[in-house]
């Protein structure tokens, strides 16, 4: 990427268009999410215990904060108590923006279209999903991009508690 010269800056300014990317340069590429972490996140929000079975997640990130999540046929079995264990399927995309700089990112979505369903004793389950509880559907909190790995954390207190966005990513 070119830098931005000053008469450029000046145009972009006066046409009211930001000078910079909406997120750091360190973002900018294509993430694999950690299959693990997104068992140990829907383990704590189940509270009950959860382990990957297959599939992928993966994340797009543009360098004016535009980002892809895809849900390539993620598998995760779950067990909960008084419950039978179930594999937990979740395809599907979610689309938004993330303001990433300094070590703070919000992450707002204005495409979500995962949908999840359970295999249990044999019938399958739809299991309904917004961008407000599923995966993928935002957050606001702190980041971390060193090298090949990009970790989100989500800030504490009130309902913004609820990270929705897979916390630990390497590049692909």
């Amino acid at each position: 990427m070119k830098p931005v010269t000053p008469a450029i800056a000046l145009c972009l300014a006066a046409i009211g268009a930001p000078a910079h990317a909406a997120v750091e340069a360190c973002m900018v590429d294509t993430w694999i999410a950690d299959m693990g972490d997104i068992a140990d996140m829907m383990a704590l929000q189940m509270q009950g215990a959860a382990a990957p079975v297959g599939g992928e997640v993966s994340m797009q990130i543009a360098g004016n904060g535009a980002f892809t999540l895809l849900a390539d046929d993620m598998i995760i079995n779950v067990q909960v108590p008084n419950a039978p264990a179930m594999d937990v399927k979740v395809v599907g995309y979610s689309a938004g923006l993330f303001d990433a700089a300094d070590n703070v990112f919000s992450a707002s979505v204005n495409d979500y279209n995962l949908v999840g369903s359970a295999d249990v004793l044999g019938q399958t389950m739809e299991i309904p999903f917004t961008s407000a509880t599923g995966l993928g559907g935002g957050g606001v909190g702190w980041f971390e991009c060193a090298g090949d790995t990009l970790r989100f954390e989500v800030s504490t207190g009130g309902a913004a508690d609820t990270n929705r966005m897979p916390r630990l990513w390497r590049r692909r």
